[in-house]
Order: C-alpha cells, then structure tokens, then sequence
C-alpha cells in the first residue's frame, strides 16, 4: 500500500502522520493499548533491557502521549532525565499536558526518529516502541539512536510482527485481506523482521531477540486498536475489498463478539543491544 494510502481512514498507517490525520482518535488508540496488561508487561521488560539506574539519563523515541517516558522516570529518579521525542505537534502537547506538572526532569522534544535533536553520546539508553514501522528508513533511525547514546549504552526497539497479525473469521481470506491491508498502510511492516540483523549492522554487541505472542479475546480491544470498519470502509472505497465480502466478514465479527468467542492475537519483536564501550561515534 502507498504512502498515500497509509494516511486513508481507519488505518494504522496514520501514526506515521498524526497531525495530518485525527490526532484526538490516535491518541485514543494509544491510550486502549496502555490499558492492556500484556502491553504494560512488555514494555516492562523493555525498561528492564534499558539496564537503567538512579541519575541515568534516557530517551524514549516517538514518545507519543508520553506514558513511557513517565514511567521511565520512575527508574531514573529525581537526578536523572527523560527525553521524549515524537515528530507529531499534537501528541508532543498531549505529553506536555498530561506530565509537565508533574515531573522537572522529563522534557518533550519536537524531533524526527532519524534526525535527533540531541548530541551524540547524550544518553545511557534509549529505546523506541511501536516506532520504526511507521518511519521510512529504520536502519537510519536505528544508527541515529545509537549516535545519541553513550559508549556502553543501552539501545532497545520492540515492533509488533504487523504481516503476522490474525483474527479468527469464518472468512479466511477475507481476514487475510483485511489485516494484510492494515499491516501494509505502515511504512515498514516487516520492521520486526528486520531489526535483529539491523543492530548488528550497526556495531551492536550483546544483540538479544525476545519475542512475545499476544492473544486477544477482547473483540472491543483489538477493535479500537484496528478500527476494522474503518480500515474496511476505505478498502471498499479503493476498491480493495468487495462490499458483500465486507457485510460477511462484519456479520461473523459481531456474531463472535455477541457469543464472547472473539480471538485475535499478534508477536511483539523486542530487540536490545549495547553501544561498544570504545565506540565514540
């Protein structure tokens, strides 16, 4: 799906343009995926590949609403710091109104994943989350992370596996479809894929692959995350999908979601890595 595509109604697509799309709907989005338990358990263990100690300072990539970057200072304490990056107006003023007052040592900074506006060797560790499918050139944001942190630092990326999401539906193909279509409005959709030989193209020692599956029984949740009739709408629209095949899809959606027999799962990518201890780049 082309880049003009990813900006359609309804698809994931959108995060890689938040302020041309509807940043008030992506934001809720974000939020429905903070509530899980399975997405807080994840990024739980992101924070603990970080290796982050009292007085660190950390940067969490494409920040959004901020949550991470939060928590992060938790781990960090009142000497440490907390960089939030995001290229999007609207969910860098989202962060700063949901955490400003709160905390001194978080600041958000308005800043493209390739293209930090940080120093080299400013960090003890950063990370990105959900982030590198939605850039256009993951190896660049990948080496500019690494740029940013110090010798001996820590670098951690989870992506979901986007061409391996799936839903239970009479309608196989239809699913295939479907998912296939979301997956493809992001700029990177095979990023997961790619990030384990990625760090070590880019001089990464230690490199660690986890992966976590995650299974949802919850059709509400996995609706607000997807926003399936949306991103059908749109298909229909460019003539990706036909309007019959749609009405059946929906009708065995809704008919699982009224018998409570709804299962859609995905695997979350998280790679970690250390910045050589003489590698001053």
């Amino acid at each position: 799906m082309s880049t003009a595509d990813s900006k359609s109604r309804g698809f994931l697509g959108n995060f890689a343009n938040v302020d041309q799309a509807n940043p008030a709907e992506l934001v809720g989005r974000l939020d429905t995926m903070h509530a899980l338990e399975f997405f807080r358990s994840y990024k739980r263990e992101t924070f603990a590949l970080m290796q982050l100690g009292a007085a660190a300072s950390a940067a969490d990539v494409g920040c959004g609403t901020g949550e991470d970057a939060r928590q992060m200072v938790e781990l960090v304490g009142e000497s440490g710091l907390v960089v939030g990056f995001d290229i999007s107006e609207a969910m860098l003023k989202e962060a700063r109104s949901r955490h400003d007052a709160a905390t001194a040592n978080l600041k958000f900074i308005q800043s493209p994943a390739h293209e930090l506006k940080a120093a080299s060797a400013s960090f003890d560790a950063i990370r990105a989350d959900r982030v590198l499918t939605h850039v256009p050139d993951t190896m660049a944001a990948l080496r500019e992370m690494v740029r940013v942190v110090k010798p001996g630092g820590r670098v951690v990326v989870s992506e979901p596996d986007m061409l391996g999401c799936w839903v239970n539906n009479a309608h196989h193909a239809t699913s295939t479809r479907i998912l296939q279509a979301i997956a493809h409005s992001c700029e990177r959709p095979f990023a997961a894929r790619e990030l384990y030989h990625h760090f070590l193209d880019a001089g990464l020692v230690d490199v660690r692959l986890l992966l976590r599956p995650v299974a949802l029984t919850d059709p509400q949740s996995a609706d607000n995350i997807l926003r399936f009739g949306a991103a059908i709408e749109t298909m229909i629209e460019k003539g990706k999908l036909d309007a019959q095949e749609a009405r059946s899809w929906l009708a065995d959606f809704e008919e699982r979601r009224r018998a409570g027999r709804f299962l859609g799962g995905a695997t979350i990518f998280i790679v970690a890595g250390g910045k050589p201890a003489g590698d001053d780049r």
